[in-house]
C-alpha cells in the first residue's frame, strides 16, 4: 500500500511533502499517506493508467481491509488503509 500510494504521489501530485504513518492499533494496522500536492476530483476520471487505487483496494479486500481516499483539487490527497488483525 505504501509503495502504491507513494508512487501515485510521485507521479501525479506535484507534492512538496509526503507524510507516511504506520500504526498498530488494537484490532487493526493502519497506513496513512498524505501529500500536499495538487489533489484531484474523485468524481472525474483523471489521466493515468487507473490501476493504482483500484489495485490497492483489491489487495486490501483480499485480507478484509479497506481503503479510504480523500482529495480536494489544490489541497492534496490522503490515502488511509486499514487491515484488521
Amino acid at each position: 500500500m505504501a509503495q502504491g500510494a507513494l508512487a501515485n504521489a510521485r507521479e501525479h501530485a506535484q507534492a512538496s511533502r509526503v507524510v507516511v504513518t504506520l500504526s498498530y492499533l488494537e484490532g487493526e494496522v493502519t497506513l496513512d499517506v498524505f501529500d500536499d500536492g495538487v489533489g484531484f476530483d474523485q468524481a472525474a476520471p483523471g489521466p493515468g493508467r487507473g490501476y493504482g487505487l483500484r489495485g490497492m483496494r483489491d489487495r486490501l479486500a483480499e485480507v478484509g481491509g479497506t481503503l479510504v481516499v480523500e482529495s480536494v483539487p489544490g489541497e492534496g490527497t490522503a490515502v488511509a488503509a486499514r487491515i484488521p488483525l
